[in-house]
C-alpha cells in the first residue's frame, strides 16, 4: 500500500474548463497491488471477510434466484467498498497526525451507523462511498453531473440537531458496483480519498441542496430514492481541508 497526493485544477481540464469548481482540489489516493504486496493481500481479505459478514447480515433473499443473486452481489460489493474506504480514511487520519485521532465504531445498525469517532471529542464521522464509471475527475469537476458529499437523508434531517460532525467521500473508479468485487483485487487499484463536508456545510442553504437518489454504497435490502442533504463536489472541503478542521 502506498500513499500519493494528487492536485486536482478542474478548469484546467479541458473537458471540465466550465466546471463549477474554481478552486484547486487535492485528493489523497490509496493505492493497492493484491498480487505483488503480502501486506495488501492479507488486508484486503481481511476487509472482504468483514465486509461479507456485514452483507450477510441484511441479505435474506433467495440465493437462487438471478435476480436476487445480482442485488447479493450488489450488496456485497457497497459492504466491502464501504469498510475499505473507512480503514482508509482512518489510517490517513491517523497517519498524518502525532496521536491518534480516530477509531472505528462498532457496527450495531444500518440505520445508526457511525464510522468513525474522534477519540479525544467524540465527534462523529460519517464515510460514505461511490462507484464513478467515468472517472475521479468528472465526479469532482463535470459542470453538469458533479457528485457529492451526501449527509442525512431526509427523515433524519434536523437542521438544529447535528446528524454527524464531519461526512467523508471516497471513490472507486470501477466500471459498475459489481465489478469491483474483482477489481479491488487488481494490481495498482485506488481508493480515491477525495474530500468532505461538516455538519455546519449541511445546514447552510448557500453551500448544500437537497437531492433525491439511492446512495451506491447502502447495504438494505430495500433500495429506494430518498431524499438526501448533500454539498456538491464544487462547494466541498478537499482532503487537506477536512483533515485540518477534524484534527483541530
Amino acid at each position: 500500500m502506498r500513499i500519493e497526493i494528487e492536485k486536482i485544477k478542474c478548469r484546467e481540464i479541458k473537458s471540465f474548463e466550465s466546471s463549477n469548481r474554481d478552486s484547486d482540489f487535492w485528493i489523497s489516493k490509496y493505492i493497492f497491488n493484491y498480487a505483488n504486496n503480502s501486506f495488501d493481500k492479507g488486508l484486503l481479505n481481511q476487509i472482504e471477510e468483514i465486509g461479507n459478514k456485514l452483507a450477510d447480515s441484511v441479505n435474506d433473499l433467495a440465493a437462487n434466484d438471478s435476480s436476487n443473486k445480482r442485488s447479493s452481489e450488489r450488496k456485497r460489493s457497497n459492504a466491502i467498498a464501504g469498510v475499505l474506504a473507512e480503514y482508509c480514511w482512518k489510517n490517513f487520519l491517523n497517519s498524518v497526525s502525532i496521536e491518534t485521532l480516530v477509531k472505528e465504531t462498532e457496527y450495531v445498525d444500518k440505520s445508526s451507523q457511525i464510522d468513525l469517532i474522534l477519540i479525544k471529542s467524540k465527534k462523529t464521522i460519517e464515510v460514505r462511498s461511490s462507484f464513478p464509471r467515468n472517472g475521479v475527475q468528472f465526479a469532482i469537476c463535470s459542470p453538469k453531473y458533479e457528485f457529492d458529499i451526501l449527509g442525512p437523508y431526509s427523515n433524519s434531517y434536523k437542521p438544529n440537531e447535528p446528524q454527524k460532525d464531519f461526512y467523508l467521500r471516497t471513490l472507486f473508479h470501477v466500471g459498475s458496483p459489481i465489478d469491483f468485487l474483482t477489481e479491488f483485487k487488481n494490481d495498482n487499484f485506488i481508493a480515491y480519498l477525495t474530500g468532505g463536508a461538516t455538519w455546519a456545510m449541511m445546514v447552510d442553504e448557500n453551500i448544500s441542496k437537497n437531492k433525491t437518489l439511492i446512495p451506491e454504497d447502502t447495504i438494505s435490502d430495500i433500495e429506494k430514492e430518498s431524499l438526501y442533504r448533500v454539498v456538491p463536489f464544487s462547494k466541498a472541503l478537499d482532503c487537506s481541508q477536512i483533515f485540518k478542521l477534524i484534527k483541530d
